[in-house]
């Protein structure tokens, strides 16, 4: 009983104080260059405040989420409730641990290490730290943690780190694992550590070297990993993930088991065997990878995404080349792009490298396999009566631009489940159910269009390979595919969607009502720079959500079958308002993504809501 107290009070204590603060942290000048990950809000109570102010802060103000809001609320309160009478009965009050903290909190993986013995990895260490701005320093943690131990009952033992006193509790969340609490300067540091010597000596030296910044290394701040992911402010919540120590890892793993390779005498099987690990690793090229992260802001209510990968263009090579693809050029919706659709997106390939590339990894990493792999695809085609030649008639018939283009049904179009042995399998957050294919197409349909030199030439390839390979599929598979306005265009799913049937029918035709007269993506498109890039990308937020409402009474009734989720959570969706209510609160979303010497950089924009009072 003391353990659940003690754990529903650290809990209780730190949800309490994280929702009151008002400063920003900045971990990137506090963490070595060496931390493997970090993820930061800058300022938790001005992302509370933003977020009343933002389109999903609107709709739960709306009357008609009332119903929803107020069962939700009321489950939420109740196990508050439940929460505080338990506190109390140790006199327990949360409102005195408000005003602790004052800023942002981030949450980092650090001081990450691996040995490997001569055959196994003999030990793995990371420290994970919590970090938060607090009013008071650490007089006021130590004041804190006092008066939480008289009225706990209980004791806390004590550390000293780098001048700094940390208190260490066990078993408050887990009864193998020690949580290290302790503050320097107006700074709160929470550490977590196995009950081990081993694990108590590393957490100490690690918490220490940080605290002292003795650890030998540039601060993150410094690391020209971290500076190069320019859109990362002082103002700007982020993500940061250290991809350099991860495929050193990888590097480690691949030369313990590459001193255990034998290579075998036999001859075939030596041309069917994969190569040395180290052979392998070489041919992915993932040591290019340096870092990766996220940052999100606001602007006039437009919500920002940006994401940014540095890797590098001359460590670039094996699967890491495969960026080299991405071209430049327009990705801009053309006229027989229809506006009612939920999804675009259009890229700019080269084939021609992606076609180098594969053909590189695939000849270094699968050796002899892939020799006998294509043997016996050059031996099928001679047999073929057709003259089929895949280099000119596929490959370099490719314009390399790409377009896919999704539709939904309209919002409740989709009610009834039908009933068939023909069924296909979904998997929704690890619960499998299973629905009718033809459920599922009166959902989705997509359609993907491919730019080509010779639209005729590719169409009569793609028949004899499958006369070859396949001909008891050549009708239905031919079906899907179609010739339109000098383009290859290959539809899935969509029966039942009249704006993807539309479209189909048109057949290249420019449309009355085109995206690309879309006034919301044209301004989207300006203030991200234009359509010019490797990739462009436009979602239409309204028949996103409708495709989920005519997705939710198929599978609830699957989902009420399943032990492990709370019925309440049924009886909430029952409350949630019809899709007429919400769609004003809903736009569209519209990113590109472009290719740098440094690596590939996207960014995209939520504009607010057309016609939605700010």
């Amino acid at each position: 009983m003391k353990k659940t107290v003690l754990l529903t009070t650290i809990t209780a204590v730190s949800l309490s104080v994280t929702l009151n603060v008002g400063a920003a942290i900045a971990p990137e000048t506090i963490l070595p260059e060496s931390t493997l990950a970090v993820f930061t809000v800058r300022d938790l109570q001005k992302e509370c405040a933003e977020i009343q102010s933002k389109p999903l802060g609107l709709l739960l103000k709306d009357p008609a989420m009332k119903p929803f809001c107020d069962y939700v609320g009321g489950q939420i309160l109740g196990a508050i409730k439940g929460l505080n009478d338990e506190l109390g009965k140790k006199n327990i009050n949360l409102s005195d641990y408000q005003d602790i903290l004052n800023g942002g909190a981030a949450l980092a993986l650090t001081s990450f290490t691996l040995t490997l013995g001569e055959n196994t990895l003999e030990n793995l260490s990371v420290l994970p730290l919590f970090m938060a701005e607090i009013k008071g320093g650490s007089e006021k943690i130590k004041a804190t943690l006092d008066d939480l131990q008289t009225k706990l009952d209980t004791s806390f033992e004590s550390e000293e780190i780098a001048g700094n006193e940390f208190r260490l509790i066990t078993g408050a969340c887990n009864e193998d694992v020690t949580l290290w609490v302790g503050a320097s300067g107006s700074t709160l540091y929470v550490a977590a550590s196995q009950n081990s010597d081993e694990d108590y000596t590393y957490t100490r030296e690690s918490l220490g070297k940080i605290l002292s910044k003795t650890t030998g290394e540039k601060l993150l701040a410094e690391s020209e990993f971290f500076t190069k992911h320019s859109r990362i402010t002082p103002d700007r919540s982020y993500g940061w993930i250290n991809l350099q120590t991860l495929t050193q890892v990888a590097k480690d793993f691949a030369t313990l088991q590459d001193k255990q390779y034998v290579q075998p005498e036999d001859l075939m099987q030596a041309m069917m065997s994969l190569p040395r690990p180290m052979v392998i690793y070489n041919a992915l090229g993932i040591s290019a990878l340096k870092s990766w992260s996220f940052t999100y802001w606001s602007e006039n209510g437009d919500e920002w995404f940006s994401s940014n990968l540095l890797c590098p263009q001359n460590e670039r090579r094996g699967l890491t080349a495969l960026l080299d693809v991405y071209g430049s050029g327009d990705c801009a919706p053309d006229q027989s792009i229809p506006g009612d659709l939920m999804s675009f997106s259009k890229v700019q390939l080269n084939l021609k490298k992606f076609w180098e590339t594969i053909d590189t990894i695939t000849t270094e990493a699968a050796g002899g396999f892939k020799i006998m792999m294509m043997a016996g695809l050059h031996q099928a085609l001679e047999n073929s009566p057709e003259d089929i030649d895949l280099e000119a008639d596929i490959l370099n018939n490719l314009t390399g631009e790409m377009t896919t283009i999704t539709f939904t049904a309209p919002a409740g179009t989709v009610k009834e489940v039908e009933s068939s042995n023909n069924i296909v399998s979904v998997e929704i957050e690890g619960v499998k159910l299973e629905l009718n294919p033809s459920i599922v197409n009166s959902l989705l349909g997509s359609v993907y269009i491919l730019g080509v030199k010779d639209a005729d030439r590719f169409l009569s390839t793609i028949e004899a390979l499958i006369d070859l390979f396949n001909p008891g599929i050549k009708d239905e598979a031919m079906a899907l595919i179609q010739k339109a306005n000098g383009r290859i265009v290959i539809g899935s799913g969509g029966e039942k969607v009249p704006a993807m049937q539309s479209f189909l029918k048109a057949a290249g035709k420019p449309q009355e009502k085109s995206l690309a007269n879309s006034g919301a993506l044209q301004s989207a498109a300006s203030r991200l720079g234009g359509f010019d890039g490797a990739a462009f990308g436009y979602s239409n937020n309204k028949q996103v959500a409708a495709m989920l409402y005519n997705l939710w009474p198929l599978i609830a009734s699957g989902l009420k079958s399943q032990q492990d989720i709370p019925a309440e959570v049924f009886i909430a969706m029952e409350k949630f308002p019809d899709f007429e209510v919400i769609e004003k609160y809903l736009g569209i979303s519209a990113g590109k993504s472009v290719l740098t010497p440094e690596g590939l950089e996207s960014i995209s924009i939520h504009p607010w809501p057309a016609g939605l009072k700010k």
